[in-house]
């Protein structure tokens, strides 16, 4: 493989031939977004997920005119400028009650409101001087605090329907035209009509300073009864790790847990927090009863104020990774982490700690940090109008806690969970799709709420959990997607933060996981692919590389799972030297050569094909809801496999390769991603690059991180192109997306050579596949109506004979048989 020299390109190819050395991304412009149609917008304002800007900058005037649109006042009172419940010539004219009870016809219409700097000057207008503070005091949060141009802001006023209860009540957000700095919480200001109630008459704020234990129990035990949604949580199952401890806070002190101990698990940010640790030093002390009461001013805030709350709510043990974990016994420690999964599970409920960036931080809301927060009220044309304290997204899932790796598993695998907030507490559980809501208000706070079975809502982990009927690798790929987006403080742990997934999982694969990758899916998932930029991960201290570069866990940054069906081409060679393919490792191993006994293997199977991701699926007669993308057997009747080389991260396996193409470094458009888009001349995230044939078609692509671009640049413009260096492997058989037909022959049972054209073909009447709607190769020169198509390839470099993965791709089979591959064993680092 090689950058390509001018002299060696046809003049007649798809390309000029000076292209394939041009530097940074096609100078076209990416493809337009598609517009989001108003059924859309709705959902995507009734999961509040991520709420979109308005699309049209309102007219910024320093006079501005009153709004247009439904809900306006013609000809409104204006009451004197002393007056309580004075408007402004903007406000007076919005029909503010309207709004708050208007019909879905409303949702999501714009109503321009005025400049920043209008709503900041308005002293005396109650509703601009409700907003105006709070805009200010999130900008106060940023130091140092960023510079506004007020008047070169607009503010939009859009109503929405409430989170939590979406066919009744309203709420009014105002938007601001741009973000002011990087964070939502800057754009984005929510008001509703305050809850009725003592504390809230004639505009007076709500103070919400301590955690409502009473409720917070409330929650908990209506969970524990039964009484909580439409489905049970499932009896607990499994075994808790040996050795296992908690704290009794009535003792205070650290105790071995009984089987069946009712606990509570603490979820939080470590941060770099010094304090009380358990060790073999001081682990004997610390079962002394009151030892902890004794040593508190030693103990991290949010693991004390968590002590304080556990006993609040009647509860008697917690779980704290800090003290129940003796730090520096590796023994105790492997234990534990590979027991995340049973200890999260097992947890009658989880705390989780989301308002702190530390172990010191302490719980919002407890006695030793009370809540700042007080939530402003103002009397609007006779309704008390309130800011509505940030929602779940907000408050969670925009959390530092939300962001970590080591936090993600705790989540996942919690069956009931109590988020404690900034400004005020949030419960969830897997008995019900929606979450309760510290306050005054009974449909937030859940005393007045019941499940809308009209509704779909994503609770607060969407659907990552594994769920019955779900194809194996599409749970996996999600919970990946999901994991690798979330930050480490220590490289090292990117496969200890995953070991409770990994077993989470570990029944829906019937495997383990080698490096994070299912070993009975293995072939497929070795096509993940970068979502955004990618690099290396390295050793803090040494700079070199860690984990093997076939795996996802070896890079920093969010990948996405491959997800569509693919028939693997490559044999699997264990220390033996023998040779499986990927089905012999998923056969019992009395059928792996007796085609009898797999042949009633396999009639122990059912088929389908799940409409949404078009995939196929296999289940047992006896477990209809267990849908596996391959049939599986058991792990004790089967070989397992495929392995690493010994005291190595190599895999070893035969496949075909070749070097017979060139990169075409400038960006293939049709294969843009949303960080493609962020590539610049000076700077690369994701790039999709062309794979051409020596005269100069385009017969696949590849995406391969900005680091890798960058490198291929440099060897370029230096001259130093390592022309042996660089290698393609072909990995699987696939089709293309756009091809929904899985064809009359079973895809395990095609035979390459029977689909695979040598001779050069002409089709003048396609696209020669240089558009925005590219399949990935010139569909003049490369029959794109045949069946499967597609190999997926790997693109490799080769040192001192081990071969380390740079990026994946696709290739139209006949421009790979017409490259003369060969077969080799490699070792994959």
């Amino acid at each position: 493989m090689s950058g390509t020299p001018e002299d060696e390109r046809e003049q007649t190819s798809a390309y000029p031939s000076h292209a394939t050395q041009s530097l940074g991304p096609n100078a076209s412009s990416p493809p337009n977004e598609p517009s989001m149609t108003r059924t859309e917008a709705l959902e995507l304002c009734w999961k509040i997920l991520q709420r979109a800007p308005p699309k049209k900058k309102p007219k910024i005037d320093s006079d501005p005119e009153p709004p247009l649109q439904s809900g306006r006042i013609d000809n409104p009172p204006v009451l004197d400028s002393q007056d309580s419940g004075y408007l402004c010539k903007i406000c007076r004219h919005i029909d503010f009650s309207y709004l708050i009870k208007s019909p879905l016809e409303q949702v999501m219409k714009e109503i321009p409101l005025a400049s920043l700097e209008w709503i900041f000057m308005s002293k005396n207008c109650a509703f601009c001087c409700l907003v105006s503070p709070i805009i200010q005091s999130a900008l106060e949060k940023y130091h140092p605090a960023p510079l506004v141009n007020a008047a070169s802001v607009t503010c939009t006023l859009q109503t929405v329907p409430m989170d939590t209860d979406w066919f009744g009540a309203r709420e009014l957000v105002v938007y601001l035209s741009e973000n002011i700095v990087d964070f939502q919480d800057t754009r984005f200001y929510h008001f509703t009509p305050a809850p009725n109630g003592g504390v809230t008459h004639g505009g007076r704020a709500i103070k919400l300073q301590s955690i409502d234990h009473q409720l917070a129990r409330s929650w908990y035990m209506n969970c524990l009864e039964g009484k909580c949604g439409s489905k049970r949580i499932p009896a607990r199952t499994g075994n808790l790790p040996n050795g296992f401890r908690v704290i009794d806070v009535q003792r205070n002190c650290i105790v071995e847990a009984e089987p069946t101990c009712h606990y509570v698990a603490l979820s939080y940010v470590w941060g770099g927090a010094e304090g009380l640790e358990n060790t073999q030093q001081n682990r004997i002390s610390l079962e002394k009863e009151g030892i902890l009461q004794e040593k508190a001013y030693e103990i991290p805030n949010t693991i004390k104020d968590t002590i304080e709350l556990t006993a609040s709510m009647g509860l008697r043990y917690l779980w704290v990774d800090r003290l129940c974990i003796v730090q520096d016994d590796r023994n105790d420690t492997a234990c534990q982490i590979a027991a995340m999964d049973q200890i999260y599970s097992l947890a009658s409920l989880t705390i989780a700690a989301v308002s702190g960036d530390c172990a010191n931080s302490g719980l919002s809301g407890s006695t030793n940090r009370p809540r700042l927060y007080i939530q402003p009220i103002a009397q609007v044309q006779g309704m008390d109008l309130a800011h509505r304290p940030r929602a779940f997204e907000g408050a969670v899932n925009q959390s530092v806690w939300n962001s970590r790796a080591w936090t993600f598993q705790e989540r996942v695998m919690s069956y009931r969970t109590l988020f404690i907030a900034e400004q005020r507490c949030f419960y969830a559980c897997q008995c019900r799709s929606d979450v309760f809501v510290e306050g005054l208000d009974v449909i937030e706070n859940g005393s007045g709420r019941k499940l809308d079975g009209r509704v779909e809502l994503d609770g607060p982990m969407g659907n990552l959990m594994p769920s019955l009927k779900s194809i194996n690798i599409l749970t996996y790929g999600r919970l990946v997607r999901a994991y690798t987006s979330r930050r480490l403080s220590y490289p090292t742990d990117i496969l200890n933060a995953f070991k409770g997934i990994e077993a989470l999982l570990h029944p829906l694969f019937r495997s383990d996981f080698l490096y994070g990758l299912p070993r009975s899916e293995i072939d497929s998932q070795l096509l993940w692919q970068p979502e955004y930029s990618l690099t290396r991960r390295r050793d803090l201290l040494s700079g070199l590389p860690i984990f093997p570069s076939w795996s996802w866990a070896g890079w920093v940054g969010q990948v996405d799972c491959n997800r569509f069906e693919t028939v693997s081409r490559i044999e699997w060679v264990e220390a033996s030297g023998e040779h499986f393919t990927a089905q012999q490792f998923c056969y019992p191993v009395t059928a792996t050569t007796d085609i009898e006994k797999r042949l009633n293997f396999r009639l122990e199977w059912r088929s389908g094909l799940d409409k949404e991701s078009g995939l196929p699926y296999y289940f047992e007669k006896q477990n209809p809801d267990d849908w596996f993308l391959h049939p599986t057997a058991a792990e004790e009747v089967r070989n397992t496999g495929p392995n690493v080389e010994d005291k190595t991260d190599h895999i070893v396996f035969e496949a075909e390769t070749t070097g017979n193409f060139n990169i075409h470094l400038v960006h293939y458009m049709p294969m843009y991603r949303r960080a493609s888009r962020r590539c610049t001349e000076e700077s690369h995230e994701l790039c999709p690059l062309g794979v051409l044939t020596p005269e100069g078609h385009l017969a696949g692509y590849l995406q391969i991180p900005g680091e890798i671009f960058n490198r291929f640049r440099n060897d370029l413009e230096n001259e130093t192109w390592p022309s042996d260096t660089y290698d393609f492997i072909l990995i699987s058989r696939g089709k293309l997306s756009v091809q929904e037909d899985r064809g009359e022959v079973n895809p395990e049972s095609m035979i390459d050579a029977e689909a695979i054209t040598m001779e050069k073909a002409y089709f003048a009447d396609r696209p020669q596949d240089s558009g925005l709607q590219g399949l990935g190769f010139d569909q003049q020169r490369y029959d794109a109506e045949k069946p499967w198509c597609i190999y997926n390839i790997m693109l490799v470099e080769i040192k001192d004979g081990i071969t380390y993965r740079l990026g994946v791709g696709k290739i139209h089979i006949d421009a790979w048989a017409q490259a003369h591959p060969k077969k080799r064993i490699i070792k994959l680092g």
